[in-house]
């Protein structure tokens, strides 16, 4: 009976220790950026408060809209209500992060608004 509870103890710890690896995971990172993705990348840097994200919060991050060149912009809110958004290229790999502070949060989401209604393709 112990070495059983001791083989089912080590299985439930290398589920821990998987569920660390994959939380921890890096994104890809996109290698080239289009014009209208360094055009929100250079809005979004100059947002009040914004700061860098990790990159292991990308693939948690869900899409809300695509600009006109194929950039998709994600949103991630983290466990403490703090708010990340993300751009992924075309291929689905990461060309920014970043969050701001509960006291920012009003203003990033009015960029967010902005870059919507202005870089977005229209049908």
């Amino acid at each position: 009976m112990p070495l059983r509870f001791f083989e089912e103890g080590f299985c439930l710890s290398q589920k821990g220790i998987d569920w660390l690896e994959e939380w921890n995971t890096e994104a890809e990172i996109a290698t080239n950026i289009s014009q209208v993705a360094q055009k929100v990348v250079k809005i979004l840097v100059n947002v009040p408060g914004m700061t860098q994200a990790h990159s292991r919060d990308f693939r948690r991050a869900t899409p809300i809209f695509t600009l006109k060149d194929g950039t998709v912009i994600k949103i991630f809110i983290n466990p403490a209500n703090v708010k990340h958004i993300f751009l992924a290229d075309s291929n689905k790999k990461m060309l920014f992060g970043g969050y701001v502070g509960w006291i920012h949060t009003k203003g990033l989401n009015q960029v967010i608004e902005k870059i919507k209604h202005s870089l977005t393709s229209t049908l």
